[in-house]
């Protein structure tokens, strides 16, 4: 029999999981669970003893008795990965590394691991395993495009379901599109690939009877092969809700263009798919034009959004600056543009050049490229660039980057979107058709730690705790979209404290009435990570000089 303890490490930037100790016993919460660690898991023989770690949630057994430790990382977890892989090795045991960022930048691991699994394990799972069991691994395993169909249910038995939020279903891989700054095509493809619907349903019962009332369908872009599409949320719609079970909500990301299509919207709402991420990133259409990002092109985003809306559907909206053209006008450009849409929450990030794309290949052409820094060390989460920016410096980039997300995160600000978005958004099918939303036993522990945690936040903080107070006034309000509130609160409560544990989140930055760019000065503009990730921290609004 082999050992085998696969592990997810934490987020380089901690902005994945909340990592909140909740209560005496160390308990964490994480928000999203680990889809790589289970689908890796089912993909061992029967006869392996597999024993997963989240760190997110738990802390990694360096005296574990495992024969062989597996390690999957993508850009944000990478050098994470590599200090837990030298530590395992150090005390000689064999570590075996994959998932996104191996893949890309195999050149990167090389010599830190006993062997490599570089692309898709699936197509190469069956020599991969059976090597482990004669204890013979080579050192790199060269994985191809694999046949979803054929894939098996994840392993969520292996995982702790009470401490995470939400439940992971992988529908697709791959996207049709081209931005030049996604790395998400460059290991997965442009063709993409389906699960069976069977398979989804199969994967999605495992997870209600687990007692998840909410499902991230994690699909690359969702709704772009629209016949694929309207068949699988035609059988989520026949399932939610049906044959004595109580409905859950599912979320996954979707491309604007989706908009176009309200028969395909009202699928979704039927369905109970409510949530969505879209790329909307940048109002300057000559930006999109420039990424490659033709989905947003020559529409009105704005009007756009509201149709989703309309629809029944709140969006998480992925912004960006760093930009060639944006200069330090851009973060009120940016702001302006945020607070004209249907949004209650944004995830913000900087231009980074991942390693393999487009992007980074024209960056490393022009000398942009900053050297003596990974990939790795500089995900967008931690809003530090890994290129010259043209028209400011990395500093200022991420001062802007700070001060944009500290006033979206306004309270007021964030009170003024979800007027905006409760205006125009329709009620869930168990509202429409009759039924309830799942209430589980195993939800209790989860809801107990986000609870005390996001207590500890509205106590410390008493214009949190107004905004909460408005936010329940208005669910009495609107009783038929309780949910969509209460949702979209949630998530902003737990990106606030996300951003609280990176030092972004610090509430007097949104008092000011521009990026204080004179605090970049003191970074050694040009320097390290570590210099322009602390160059303003802790400053008080009135120790800013006046912004350049």
């Amino acid at each position: 029999m082999i050992r085998l303890y696969l592990i997810a490490p934490r987020s380089n930037a901690l902005s994945q999981y909340l990592g909140l100790a909740a209560g005496e016993g160390g308990d964490s919460i994480i928000r999203v669970a680990s889809a790589p660690l289970t689908t890796v898991a089912a993909l061992a023989p029967a006869d392996f003893a597999v024993t997963l770690c989240d760190e997110a949630l738990q802390p990694i057994d360096f005296d574990t008795p495992a024969d062989v430790v597996g390690i999957t990382t993508n850009v944000c977890q990478a050098s994470r990965a590599l200090e837990i892989a030298d530590e395992f090795r150090r005390g000689g045991k064999t570590v075996v590394m994959g998932g996104p960022h191996v893949s890309l930048a195999p050149e990167m691991f090389d010599g830190r691991a006993d062997a490599l699994v570089v692309g898709e394990l699936e197509p190469v799972a069956g020599e991969f395993f059976a090597d482990m069991r004669r204890r013979s691994l080579n050192a790199r395993y060269q994985g191809g495009k694999a046949d979803l169909a054929l894939s098996p249910p994840p392993r969520w038995d292996l995982y702790p379901n009470d401490r995470a939020a939400i439940g992971v279903v992988q529908t697709s891989r791959g996207c049709p599109f081209e931005c030049n700054f996604c790395d998400v095509i460059q290991y997965l493809g442009r063709v993409q690939r389906h699960k069976a619907n069977a398979q989804v349903i199969g994967e999605i019962q495992t997870l209600y009877d687990l007692g998840y009332d909410f499902v991230f369908l994690a699909d690359d872009n969702f709704t772009v092969y629209r016949k694929r599409a309207r068949s699988l949320l035609t059988a989520l719609a026949a399932w939610n809700g049906s044959e004595g079970r109580d409905y859950i909500s599912f979320g996954t990301q979707m491309s604007i263009d989706v908009a176009r299509d309200a028969e395909l919207l009202a699928l979704c709402n039927d369905a109970g798919l409510l949530n969505a991420f879209i790329g909307i990133e940048t109002s300057d259409q000559a930006v999109l034009a420039a990424s490659k990002k033709r989905q947003n092109l020559r529409i009105d985003l704005v009007e756009e959004c509201n149709k989703v809306v309309r629809a029944g559907l709140s969006i998480e909206g992925g912004l960006m600056v760093g930009f060639d053209s944006d200069d330090h006008s851009a973060f009120q450009r940016q702001f302006d543009f945020a607070m004209a849409l249907p949004v209650g929450n944004f995830n913000v990030s900087v231009l980074v050049a991942p390693v393999a794309t487009p992007l980074y290949d024209a960056m490393r052409a022009a000398g942009r490229i900053v050297s003596g820094e990974m990939p790795a060390q500089v995900p967008s989460t931690v809003l530090v660039t890994n290129f010259l920016p043209a028209q400011m410096t990395r500093a200022e980039l991420f001062v802007g980057a700070k001060w944009l997300i500290n006033k979206l995160l306004h309270p007021d600000a964030f009170y003024t979107r979800l007027l905006t978005m409760s205006d125009l958004l329709a009620p869930p099918p168990w509202v429409r058709r009759g039924g309830r939303k799942l209430q589980h036993p195993s939800r209790k522990r989860v809801e107990a730690l986000f609870s005390r945690v996001m207590r500890d936040l509205v106590k410390r903080d008493r214009r949190i705790a107004a905004l909460v107070a408005r936010c329940f006034s208005l669910m009495r309000a609107r009783p038929e979209i309780r949910d969509g509130i209460s949702a979209a609160l949630s998530q902003y409560l737990m990106t606030v404290r996300s951003h609280e544990l990176t030092g972004i989140y610090e509430p007097h930055w949104a008092q000011l009435p521009a990026p204080p760019f004179a605090a970049a000065t003191s970074a050694a503009p040009q320097a390290g990570v570590p210099a322009v990730l602390h160059a303003a921290k802790g400053r008080t609004a009135e120790s800013f000089a006046a912004p350049q």
